[in-house]
């Protein structure tokens, strides 16, 4: 357990494009690009969570000027409440199942953080962004628990801001950290 005030260390990329200690978890190849400036990682104008949280406000709000639900309270009122949970719980563990993958692999989790490895292992193995994924879960299992289809409704929108805001820019990032090991994981 890390002290306060104790900085933790963190891996290091060499100059020769080889990561130090690294695990089974990590793919490298032989003409990958050379991470020069391991002091920034992708950055995103403001944090991924926050275009869920718009998308919710704002659906919110539609639905105290104009209710929409998915039928009256009384009927499906229970149904609905238990769908919502078990799909908010687990869309919180795909979440932090992604964000103790990252951890376990000491690499940059906050997107102005670094990217030490290329991590494949856990729920990296079927799909590129299972934090994101995770908060599509969560978000889904608050509309049922509001039983409001606004959030419904607004979600193309939240998800299309996402890829445009935020992965577009992680891919990029990570296609010049880690090259053709990253395009070889992008085609599994």
């Amino acid at each position: 357990m890390r002290r306060l005030g104790r900085k933790r260390e963190r891996p290091r990329i060499a100059r020769n494009g080889s990561i130090p200690d690294a695990g089974p978890e990590v793919a490298l190849s032989s003409g990958m690009q050379t991470l020069t400036d391991t002091s920034q990682g992708p950055g995103t104008p403001f944090p991924p969570t926050m275009l869920f949280a718009i998308g919710l406000l704002f659906a919110w709000w539609a639905h105290q000027a104009l209710p929409f639900v998915f039928g009256p309270a009384p009927v499906l009122g229970a149904w609905l409440s238990a769908i919502g949970v078990v799909i908010l719980v687990a869309g919180a563990a795909v979440f932090w199942w992604g964000m103790a993958t990252f951890t376990h692999a000491q690499t940059g989790i906050m997107l102005q953080s670094p990217a030490s490895r290329l991590v494949t292992a856990g729920p990296y193995r079927w799909t590129r962004n299972p934090m994101y994924v995770g908060f599509v879960a969560v978000y889904l299992g608050l509309a049922l628990l509001m039983n409001s289809v606004w959030p419904l409704v607004l979600l193309p929108a939240v998800t299309i801001a996402l890829e445009l805001i935020v992965i577009t820019r992680e891919e990029r990032y990570l296609r010049s950290v880690f090259g053709p090991a990253y395009e070889e994981y992008c085609r599994r």
